[in-house]
Order: structure tokens, then sequence, then C-alpha cells
């Protein structure tokens, strides 16, 4: 798949600091897309420095389309709630998240960026309430499940999490471009 052509934004993948550094490689080559993990186990505010360094030189200041996997959705949501300036979409592969802190509710609240939660379903009784919580805490949040793929979605079942992807940031610019204006004043 070639990135599409008529998307404006860049795509910055997020890794936790466990990841391997190859690990968007799939999408490195079919979007287009920028790997990038912090320095370290950084502290919410000095990631949150890094990542905007991280955006400034990468994605010429942004805006861009965020996918993060796994540990690293949490704080891909904060970066949406604190700099939603940064962040066109959220695209998110079978998200870990902490169900049992009361930050991560507050957060999922504060989070007004579109986001789409790609999950994984290798088996039909495969647990997805973690992806649920997320698609449905955030205000324009969209689940996708693909059946008979092992998690993580986005190494197993490369081609069809770039289609699922590449559509919905399409939509994500096009409502963008509608309400600029009032993005910025909400968030201001």
């Amino acid at each position: 798949m070639v990135p599409d052509d008529e998307l404006s934004a860049g795509v910055l993948c997020l890794r936790s600091g466990s990841e391997p550094a190859d690990w968007f490689l799939d999408q490195v080559h079919a979007l287009g897309a920028v790997e990038w993990g912090p320095e370290g186990e950084p502290a919410d505010a000095e990631w949150l420095a890094q990542v905007r360094e991280a955006v400034a030189v990468h994605a010429a200041g942004g805006p861009v389309h965020v996918l993060a996997s796994g540990t690293a959705v949490p704080r891909a949501l904060l970066l949406a709630a604190r700099a939603p300036e940064l962040v066109v979409s959220i695209l998110a592969a079978d998200p870990e998240v902490d169900e049992a802190d009361p930050a991560y509710w507050e957060l999922l609240r504060e989070v007004q960026t579109p986001t789409l939660v790609v999950v994984a379903a290798p088996e039909p009784d495969t647990d997805t309430s973690q992806a649920q919580t997320v698609a449905g805490g955030v205000t324009n949040g969209v689940m996708v499940i693909v059946d008979g793929t092992a998690a993580p979605v986005h190494r197993s079942n490369p081609r069809s999490f770039a289609e699922w992807v590449t559509a919905f940031m399409s939509i994500a610019e096009g409502l963008s471009s509608l309400v600029p204006q009032a993005r910025e004043e909400a968030h201001a």
C-alpha cells in the first residue's frame, strides 16, 4: 500500500520504552510514518517535552496522526489531551491501559481528538474490554475488531491495519479542516 497522497499530516508512531526500534516497520513503509520513542522512562512532563521536539523535527511542527500500540496508547492519549494542536487523530492498536487508575478515566474525558482503536481478536471470545474503554471513553472514538488476527494487530495483519488507519486519517483530516477555528478555541 502506498501512502495516501491526499493526506496532509504526517504519521508519528510512538514506541514505549520496551518495544524494539522496528516495532512499526510495516507502518513506516506503508504510511510513510516516522517512529519515535522517548529517551529513558521520563515522567509525563518530560515525555511531553520530548514528543513536542520530535513533532517539531520530524513533522515540521505538526499536527500529526499519532499511532501507538499496547502500553504506548495511554501516552498517545496524554499527548492529545495536553497538546491537542499537535494531534489530528489517534490510531490505537491493541491498547493496554490501567482501568483501575482514576487518572486514566479523567484523561479519557479530556481527549477530544478523533480516535480509532483497532483490536485483534484471534478467537471469538477474545477480551476486547480495554479497547472498548478507550473507544467509548473519548469524545470521538471508533473501534474496529479484526477477527482471526493475533495481537499486535499492526504487526500480524499490517495490510488490514493500514487500510483501516488510512481511511480514518482521511476522515479525521476532513473533520479537522471543517472546524479548525472551533478546535483551537475549544482547547485554548
